[in-house]
């Protein structure tokens, strides 16, 4: 059942409940702070909860408000659930911030996994932030003319594993649950399954060096022969575990078509010899296999020179045919591997106004690491102006600034600055910054000798009309006065059979301005205050445990995330309020105020 917490609470709330000391002491920590400043915010929300729960049946619920503050001290502390638990039970400091009997502060695991579950759910946790955010914002009055953003790497709770440990690790998981679903099936399974994979998990992936492009060979083998005998069972193939199994194969593995027999020689006890196909590499572990299609005796004799169904045409591609977005563990879909290793990237963004007292994060985008973050910076301006928080300016690194993506905060109404990556290979030649254009980027009005052009144009294209920053433009020039030119060797333009061609395009114009700007010292020195955010990023793993998460799975890495960037913002707060002088008590302005303030 629901219900709100209400703030309407009695004269002397606290009075034969603490003592003077002990109130002394909770206004000087972050109770105080969030009595104040967060609880009234909290409450205001607490009705969109309401849907979610029955208004009169059931035991009642324990309060939004309180469930959102548990889990915000939780990401500040870097708890776990249990330790968040404990602190119901012993910190006072919640009771008197919530003013609530001990009994209805304290919560249970089961209380804050329903909650977290619910978020999930009904994807809310970055509604709470940004509305949360932005009240914040709101009373410390924070100037968000100036942001700045970066991405940073982190890890959720699963394990690094190496290519053979996946491949046995998707086998095991995947005999487990058929064992559990089919265990009919699973008996008539070849008996190198069982040995492998069954009686001592794990062992299989403990190989060495030279021993692990054999064994990834046998497990191609076994998940193919796994996967072609039960992807007609609608049953099986709709497992979760099937479908990893899948995926993992056709990721890693591929497919040499071989003919449907082939002559096998069996030399005992363990060598094989194939002549249909030298691609394909029959070893008596595939042959068994391949033997043990129809539910037989593991022991049938294959003679000399029989006919059998060939082994799996299964083969393991090279490392560097893998594609960045492959599963990395079982346990963790979403993951990817990028440059920066296995994981996700989070991109935090901040306000960075030297007027301000403290600053706010103000952003939160958590992708998968093989996410570009030249696909980001758009997409962070859009939600700071759909939640009125635009800046006029945003500073990022390399990673964040190109030409179109500088072009399309400028529609915007924001000036990205940063660096563009990338160094000038041939400093000597003439770049498209050197030619006079009209403020709009597309228009030349005469090049670096000062020839004006015969004639430009936008370039034909044959597919459909393309965006504006993806548009190509043609400039032509006087051929015969290119040629005399002293600067041709250098000129980008080149020489066609009538006329000398340049060709263009607005981000590539806006690059090579940027790129003559950012070797300024004045584009330097402004944008030395991007580096202040690197700091955020160390504060959010070092003191918020960021770098590494106890949860799995990018819906409940962003929960986390969420929770860390909005703790983060509330203990800057907390600190910025607690250091600041307190206002003088103002004196008294009537004889009748002086006389009451006497009495009390």
């Amino acid at each position: 059942m629901f219900r709100n917490l209400s703030l309407q609470t009695e004269i002397f709330p606290c009075q034969g409940k603490y003592g003077v000391k002990e109130i002394a002491f909770f206004d000087k920590t972050w109770a105080r702070v969030m009595k104040d400043n967060l609880l009234p915010f909290l409450v205001t929300i607490e009705n969109e909860y309401a849907q979610f729960f029955d208004a009169r049946m059931g035991r009642p619920i324990k309060y939004i408000a309180l469930l959102i503050v548990l889990h915000i001290l939780k990401e500040i502390y870097d708890w776990t659930d249990e330790q968040l638990v404990e602190a119901t039970y012993c910190d006072k400091r919640l009771e008197y911030a919530f003013e609530l009997p001990l009994e209805e502060v304290i919560v249970c695991q089961k209380t804050l996994h329903n909650f977290r579950q619910l978020i999930l759910t009904h994807a809310l946790a970055r509604r709470l932030f940004e509305r949360a955010t932005a009240h914040l914002i709101k009373v410390l009055n924070t100037d968000t003319s100036a942001q700045r953003l970066d991405s940073s790497h982190i890890t959720s709770n699963m394990a690094k594993l190496s290519r053979l440990e996946l491949f046995v690790r998707v086998t095991e998981n995947f005999l487990r649950k058929l064992k559990q679903v089919a265990p009919e099936r699973y008996q008539r399974l070849p008996r190198h399954f069982a040995e492998r994979y069954d009686q001592r998990r794990g062992y299989f992936a403990d190989a060495r060096s030279r021993k692990t492009q054999h064994r990834l060979g046998e497990c191609a083998n076994d998940m193919w022969y796994l996967i072609d005998r039960f992807r007609g069972d609608d049953k099986i193939a709709s497992l979760k575990v099937m479908t990893l199994l899948q995926r993992v194969f056709d990721e890693h593995c591929a497919i040499v078509q071989t003919s449907e027999t082939t002559t096998v020689t069996v030399h005992p006890p363990e060598t094989v010899s194939a002549t249909a196909d030298e691609t394909t590499v029959a070893t008596a572990s595939a042959l068994s296999a391949a033997t043990l299609e129809t539910p037989t005796s593991p022991t049938t004799a294959v003679g000399d020179h029989q006919k059998v169904k060939p082994p799996s045409p299964a083969v393991v591609k090279p490392a560097n045919e893998i594609p960045s977005g492959a599963l990395q563990n079982p346990s963790d879909e979403d993951a990817a591997y990028g440059y920066k290793g296995q994981g996700y990237e989070v991109t935090l963004t901040e306000t960075c106004s030297a007027d301000n007292a403290l600053q706010l994060i103000t952003d939160v985008q958590v992708d998968p690491s093989n996410h570009s973050d030249q696909h980001t910076t758009v997409a962070v301006v859009d939600r700071l102006a759909a939640n009125d928080l635009k800046p006029e300016v945003l500073y990022g690194d390399g990673n964040f600034v190109s030409g179109e993506n500088i072009i399309a905060c400028a529609e915007r109404g924001v000036d990205l600055q940063g660096n563009l990556t990338g160094c000038d290979s041939h400093p000597e030649k003439l770049k498209l910054v050197d030619f006079v254009f009209v403020e709009d980027g597309t228009t030349i009005l005469a090049c670096p000798a000062g020839q004006k052009p015969l004639d430009q144009r936008p370039q034909r294209v044959r597919q459909a009309p393309l965006e504006q920053s993806e548009r190509r433009f043609l400039v032509h020039f006087d051929r015969s006065q290119c040629e005399g030119c002293p600067l041709l060797a250098n000129c980008p333009v080149t020489l066609q059979k009538k006329q000398a061609v340049l060709a263009f395009s607005q981000p590539e114009v806006v690059s090579s301005q940027r790129r003559r700007e950012q070797e300024t010292e004045a584009f330097k020195e402004r944008n030395n205050i991007r580096a202040g955010i690197e700091s955020t990023n160390a504060e959010m793993k070092t003191r918020h445990g960021m770098g590494r998460l106890r949860v799995r799975g990018q819906p409940r890495v962003e929960l986390v995330i969420f929770f860390k960037a909005l703790g983060c913002n509330i203990k800057r707060m907390v600190k910025y309020v607690l250091s600041s002088p307190k206002p003088a008590p103002e004196a008294p302005n009537t004889v009748f105020e002086a006389s009451n303030l006497a009495f009390c």
